[in-house]
């Protein structure tokens, strides 16, 4: 995926009343079908919780631990990048969507 990946269903908006920007579906998708990308910085266990814990309030939704081959870390996507991914938000009563990890072997 490119710095300048465009994702077809998804639209960034930037005026939702009392929320700011977000991002809305323009198509159906199927289950199991990626939306899009979220990019951050991977960090490990402990110094995901550290930087995690330091991290102010409106910014810790953009922050999330996750376990890949039985270990723990942490995506960071504090800082704003191309892409829609880190507006995604979902419901925690029901979700509608989840992570699905890919790996890429350094050449």
């Amino acid at each position: 995926m490119s710095a300048d990946q465009l994702w077809d269903g998804v639209q960034v908006v930037t005026d939702l009343p009392g929320r700011g920007r977000g991002v809305k579906a323009t198509r159906q998708f199927v289950a199991g079908e990626v939306v899009c990308d979220y990019r951050g910085d991977l960090l490990g266990s402990k110094e995901g919780k550290e930087k995690y814990e330091a991290t102010s309030e409106n910014q810790m939704g953009f922050m999330f631990e996750l376990k890949f081959r039985g270990t723990s870390y942490w995506c960071n996507a504090t800082e704003e990048r191309p892409g829609p991914g880190r507006l995604i938000n979902h419901s925690r009563c029901h979700p509608n969507v989840s992570q699905l990890i890919l790996s890429r072997r350094k050449s």
